[in-house]
């Protein structure tokens, strides 16, 4: 479809987009991008029991930061190939902790898989460029929500570092890549199966409802709060079930007993460790950021609160500085103080708000706009897992 000369231009992507707006790209041309995608830059060797878990995208969920450490900790060997998030992503928040490095070579990042068995990676100049050229390129132009597309960049990644065990997390909802509804994101759980197939991969989906918060803490810097909380076990009873829940998707992705959540936290400090990071330094940016949050918005009415998620994203990105080369600005972020579907009272708090003084009055009609309560008189049960469905065991 596309030559080798012209690959990285407009022209290539503008093709290749095409296709795939108008439902002509078959699961063989899928299968030809994600491997063009991953031939463009370097390739580690497939290592025994590779796996990851990646995700789809969107926010309240650390599922790409936990899950990789919880497959590690069960024996598996994890390689992790990562973009940016909005707003927040695995690579971008572990980035926040200073002296981490996410731009290794392959025979570093070779030394690091040795060491603690868990690498993280930044998709770039390195490994997979022309994906990471093509996602940026989908996002400047209303593309990056086409699950074809989505799915050759996911599965790239995988055959850039050598994982043959493809877990992903497909979360559905109005900003989900992989279908606004349930049925839609199936479908394409489904392709994404056939099509790592292809590859000579192994593709499990764990489609969860995208429009369910699974846990508090959204914005780069209060994720990495969170993981300060999981690592002194510290964590409220939302985030601890939130990784218990990608602590059981990692048993059904692999087919082992998950490890004890102290093996997990060691995993995670060995790698920050191995990629010159201080977990230190992340503990002291956790205590920064939370005491950064120094607004809080309250329920307009007793009722039963929920939350916007796309809003609550677009509020956060709105208020954060935009990223430069090398850099992820950790300007903004939330924390939910009451759970999506309790009940709430007139002044209870409910979300506190982090960014610049400047941007905090707009942060916080922003995040009121993504708020709603309804006025009924029972509270409906709330989620015991996130989990809606798993396509591939």
């Amino acid at each position: 479809m596309v030559s080798s000369e012209d690959r990285f231009s407009s022209s290539s992507f503008d093709s290749w987009i095409h296709h795939a707006r108008t439902g002509t790209l078959t699961d063989d041309g899928v299968t030809r991008l994600a491997q063009t995608l991953a031939e463009s830059g370097a390739r580690l060797e497939s290592r025994d029991r590779s796996a990851d878990l990646a995700s789809t995208g969107g926010p309240g969920s650390i599922s790409t930061i936990w899950g990789p450490a919880a497959l590690v900790a069960t024996g598996s060997s994890v390689a992790k190939l990562g973009v940016p998030g909005r707003p927040a992503g695995g690579i971008d928040v572990l980035m926040q902790i200073e002296g981490y490095r996410c731009d290794l070579d392959e025979r570093a990042a070779e030394k690091v898989l040795d060491r603690c068995g868990y690498v993280h990676l930044l998709a770039g100049t390195r490994f997979a460029p022309m994906d990471a050229a093509m996602f940026a390129y989908r996002q400047q132009n209303g593309a990056q929500h086409i699950p074809s597309l989505a799915i050759a960049s996911l599965l790239s990644k995988k055959l850039a570092t050598g994982t043959i065990n493809a877990g992903l997390e497909v979360r559905v909802g109005p900003h989900g890549n992989f279908g606004t509804d349930h049925r839609a994101a199936v479908e394409n759980a489904e392709r994404y199966c056939r099509v790592a197939g292809l590859l000579g991969l192994r593709g499990v989906c764990f489609v969860t409802d995208g429009q369910h918060l699974q846990q508090p803490y959204l914005g780069r810097g209060e994720a990495l709060l969170a993981l300060s909380l999981l690592l002194d076990g510290a964590e409220c009873n939302w985030l601890s079930q939130h990784v218990n829940d990608c602590e059981r998707w990692c048993e059904m992705l692999v087919g082992r007993t998950r490890a004890s959540r102290l093996a997990v936290v060691q995993t995670i400090i060995d790698n920050i460790s191995a990629q010159g990071g201080d977990v230190n330094f992340l503990k002291r940016r956790a205590r920064t950021v939370l005491s950064g949050h120094r607004s809080t918005v309250t329920a307009s009415a007793g009722g039963i609160v929920e939350y916007n998620p796309g809003a609550l994203r677009q509020a956060i990105m709105a208020a954060r500085r935009p990223d430069t080369a090398g850099a992820f600005d950790d300007s903004a972020g939330l924390i939910l103080a009451a759970r999506p579907g309790s009940k709430v009272d007139q002044g209870q708090p409910l979300i506190t708000v982090r960014c610049e003084d400047a941007l905090r009055d707009k942060l916080i009609r922003d995040v009121e706009d993504a708020i709603s309560v309804r006025q009924i008189g029972s509270v409906g049960e709330l989620a015991n897992t996130a989990v809606v469905e798993v396509i591939g065991v």
